[in-house]
């Protein structure tokens, strides 16, 4: 059984996956959220995803890790991802920079930075809404948008100063590439083509570019240096979303809670093929680790008793909520 772990707000991934494309996996995968995770005494065995790890805040990733470390001494589990050890948007960005793996770098924008080379965009660091602001071409710009969130909701806090790349071709094409790492494989997702710097869906529908979509998915080139980017960001299982500048790797981030295979709708379109090619992949490596250590053997009722790694936070918080009906009440 593979139980997958996610924040109660964003579990449509999962769900939504497994009334569709992914209904061969529904006997088998079981979506969970952490608040119910943190509230349990007891686990079944199985392979536990920890997803949505972006966001989480610091206590959630520390009870969670308290959780996941324990299953860890016990063979009949298997986890992928790590609370703790995974490199979030900016620690991973960060880290491929200096590591000379991407030619861009980021800032945070609460530490009022001054880019090195510009343009530069405003992004949120936990999210996946895209840009906040449009390419900002100096720092008389990038102030002005500083103050404007100053004086919104959240402020410069949790929101990333990210330098532009350009990695379009010379008919002014952006591309972006998109693999899963599940397990041991990886799986490329899609390769979309668009005009606009920010590419969020497929836009270039011609025949060429289907062709080279179809040429990623089969071929997968990157293979190895997507391995090592994963093993670099410490995540078992997520969808790493890339392009590639003069031959060069250049990632924009890794996504631990991506958008599942779901209906696209009718049969018939151009990208049909790509969609169920995906799937099946997905599928596939899904009941591969299941599999792993025979998880997906084990009987359902045999529950392990890891309840003391997440008994005394939980109890705290009790405890406090307690304390405060009483000042209440008196």
């Amino acid at each position: 059984m593979i139980y997958f772990l996610t924040t109660k707000r964003h579990n449509y991934t999962i769900r939504k996956c497994l009334a569709s494309c992914g209904a061969a996996l529904a006997d088998s995968v079981r979506p969970r959220c952490y608040g119910k995770l943190f509230l349990q005494k007891r686990y079944a065995p199985g392979t536990y995803v920890f997803s949505d790890l972006e966001r989480l805040d610091a206590t959630s990733r520390k009870r969670a890790s308290i959780i996941r470390q324990r299953m860890l001494g016990d063979d009949r589990f298997r986890v992928l991802n790590s609370p703790a050890d995974t490199r979030l948007r900016f620690d991973l960005l960060k880290t491929l920079v200096n590591r000379s793996v991407n030619d861009f770098d980021v800032h945070r924008l609460a530490d009022r930075p001054r880019p090195a080379r510009f343009p530069v965009f405003i992004r949120g660091e936990d999210d996946h809404k895209g840009p906040l602001s449009p390419l900002l071409h100096d720092q008389s710009q990038l102030d002005r948008w500083g103050t404007q969130f100053e004086n919104a909701t959240g402020g410069r806090r949790d929101k990333l100063v990210v330098e532009f790349l350009d990695v379009s071709d010379r008919d002014g094409v952006f591309r972006k590439y998109a693999a899963f790492k599940i397990g041991d494989r990886i799986i490329p997702r899609h390769l979309f083509f668009a005009k606009d710097w920010c590419v969020k869906s497929w836009e270039c529908l011609d025949e060429p570019y289907l062709a080279e979509e179809w040429d990623y998915l089969c071929q997968n080139p990157h293979h190895d240096e997507l391995c090592a980017i994963f093993r670099m960001a410490r995540i078992d299982f997520g969808r790493i979303d890339y392009g590639v500048r003069e031959g060069k790797l250049q990632v924009w981030e890794i996504n631990t809670n991506p958008m599942l295979p779901v209906d696209y709708g009718g049969g018939g379109t151009a990208r049909d093929r790509v969609h169920q090619r995906f799937d099946a992949q997905f599928i596939d490596a899904m009941r591969a680790i299941d599999d792993c250590h025979g998880h997906s053997a084990m009987p359902a009722d045999r529950i392990i008793p890891l309840w003391r790694a997440a008994e005394i936070p939980a109890r705290a918080i009790y405890r406090k909520l307690r304390r405060g009906k009483r000042k209440r009440v008196a």
